[in-house]
């Protein structure tokens, strides 16, 4: 078996019989609503990952599933997970494909030389409490006759679930891990200043860099890949770069090295390097990150536009109203989901603040703030709040700043 990597979560693996699956192909820039951008920046076109026999999508993110520029053909086999409300097959079902290959939860299935397996998210969130955690994502584990290799991708496994995945596998040659944080914290948080924001985003790193020390010897692959979740923002949010709560796959390989009590091959690579699980190699050789080049080349996509900002001027009497009914929509899915959170919500709309969601406590607030015009198209279905979120368009200031994720993951339900 082999592993073409892409960028971010993208990759292909090859089987020893020559079949080709295709992990989620995000290959052009401007996901999130214009403002997610690879870097280094990619050369690999769409035409060329068609002539490839499967695809598997972890879940709906553009990030993985890039719904705009998703233009294989129709019959091609797609790999999903058959699990509830599962929102990326009925995506894939309206958009016409007619293949698509649903797996349980720690169920396989054979797919020509491989032998594939999906799980459902993991935990429900991986540093916090939550009631409705991780409703979207999955993982896959390939098997060919020789070799295991499992992409995590955005699902963040805790010791528990490593130490079921070796004993149900036994041998890992290769483990895909996620590092970053990819989320509006600490960049988007203005009730933290400069030096708060950059002091967060260093425990963030941290935080996620010792989880994968404590959870990898459990699992104990042969290699291990940093993946998935490396982006740069484009557009006039580009000064967030700079405490994103993310970093590069080489400062991640630097601290497993380091710190990661097992011996194992940790990795990096660059686009269309292929690592090889029998020879323990990548070809061709690994070439370093130039960080000055990276900063001149944010410089470089700092006007490129968001998707909303092409759109005509708001009403704003009309958005008022409509923020009412959403709200009062909000309230009764949130009561269906019998979530009582405590943090009151509030919508900031020039110097008004609109209060969307009554919490049980007093003191816990969250405020936040966009262009209308991206709320615009949040209320109508048109853009998305979790997208709008990781992408970096909403600004918040949250009293006192403790996270509760359910709020977060509530506020996709708000819209028309």
């Amino acid at each position: 078996m082999k592993f073409q990597f892409i960028g971010n979560a993208s990759g292909i693996f090859h089987g020893s019989n020559g079949t080709k699956i295709l992990c989620d192909p995000w290959i052009k820039d401007g996901v999130f609503e214009g403002s997610w951008f690879h870097y280094p920046p990619l050369k690999t076109k769409l035409r060329d990952l068609e002539n490839v026999d499967a695809i598997y999508l972890s879940h709906i993110h553009p990030d993985h599933y890039d719904q705009r520029n998703f233009n294989f053909s129709k019959t091609k086999p797609i790999i999903i997970l058959d699990e509830g409300p599962n929102f990326l097959k009925k995506n894939l079902i309206s958009k016409g494909y007619k293949n698509i290959i649903s797996i349980k939860d720690n169920q396989t299935k054979k797919f020509n030389e491989f032998k594939l397996t999906l799980f459902k998210p993991f935990v429900g969130h991986i540093f916090e409490e939550s009631l409705l955690g991780n409703l979207i994502d999955s993982s896959i584990v390939l098997q060919d006759q020789n070799f295991t290799a499992i992409n995590f991708n955005d699902n963040t496994p805790d010791k528990k679930a490593c130490h079921k995945l070796k004993k149900k596998f036994k041998k890992i040659d290769l483990a895909l891990v996620n590092y970053n944080a990819a989320g509006p914290y600490p960049s988007c948080f203005d009730n933290l200043s400069i030096k708060e924001k950059k002091k967060e985003n260093v425990r963030i790193l941290n935080r996620n860099f010792k989880h994968l020390c404590k959870v990898l010897p459990s699992l104990s692959p042969n290699a291990v890949l940093p993946f998935a979740g490396s982006y740069i923002l484009a557009g006039k949010n580009y000064k967030k770069n700079d405490y994103l709560g993310t970093t590069t796959w080489e400062k991640c390989a630097q601290y497993l090295e380091k710190n990661l009590k097992i011996v194992c091959n940790v990795i990096c690579m660059r686009e269309n390097q292929i690592y090889d699980l029998e020879k323990k190699i990548s070809t061709p050789s690994y070439i370093k990150l130039d960080m000055q080049h990276m900063k001149n080349y944010i410089k470089k996509i700092k006007h490129h536009p968001y998707d909303y900002e092409e759109n005509k001027k708001v009403d704003l009497e009309k958005l008022e109203r409509d923020i009412l009914i959403a709200s009062e929509k909000f309230n009764v899915i949130l009561k269906k989901f019998k979530l009582n959170l405590k943090t009151n919500i509030y919508l900031k709309i020039g110097r008004k603040k609109k209060k969307i969601y009554m919490g049980s406590d007093k003191k816990k607030k969250l405020i936040c703030e966009m262009d209308t015009r991206l709320l615009r198209r949040i209320l109508d279905k048109k853009s998305h709040w979790n997208n709008a979120e990781i992408g970096a368009h909403i600004n918040f200031k949250r009293y006192p700043n403790i996270m509760e994720p359910d709020v977060h993951t509530s506020l996709s339900f708000f819209h028309l």
